[in-house]
């Protein structure tokens, strides 16, 4: 019923609300994945990172440095991907921030010629940024089942 696109009584009582991205399951699993893609990138290039080490060009503070920097990003990345797959807030959040980052260093390495790392970061950022937002709008707020069951909750 609601895949065909037909408002939906509000949970206030009010005017039907229209159908949200909510109603199409197949958006969260796409961010899901999108955002394990990139939580699966940045555990390959911290590991990257651990193997330059002994190498001639990085020296091997700044290495460990990257690596521990990069894998650290990368734990969170995942639990943003397993916290949007159980509908939760924290996933929606951390996503949109961790994109407009990752936007910005991917422009960066644009700019200095990385251009296949570049473009595949910017591409990334770019289509999971457009499905969070899709979602952003679609996640209920903390209180909003207290106040669809008539219940006051703490904003009065």
């Amino acid at each position: 019923m609601a895949s065909s696109g037909s408002p939906s009584p509000s949970p206030r009582g009010g005017a039907p609300r229209p159908a949200t991205t909510e109603d199409r399951p197949g958006v969260r699993r796409l961010g899901t994945v999108l955002l394990g893609a990139e939580a699966l990138c940045l555990l390959l290039l911290g590991g990257f990172m651990i193997t330059r080490v002994g190498s001639q060009d990085v020296g091997a503070s700044l290495a460990i440095g990257l690596a521990v920097f990069i894998l650290l990003f990368a734990i969170a990345v995942g639990l943003a991907a397993l916290s949007l797959s159980r509908r939760g807030r924290f996933g929606l959040g951390f996503g949109v921030t961790w994109q407009l980052f990752q936007a910005l260093v991917a422009a960066s390495m644009l700019r200095a010629a990385i251009v296949v790392v570049g473009g595949i970061g910017m591409l990334l950022a770019i289509a999971t940024f457009v499905v969070l937002l899709a979602l952003v709008r679609a996640t209920p707020l903390p209180f909003d089942d207290e106040e669809a069951k008539g219940g006051r909750g703490p904003r009065g």
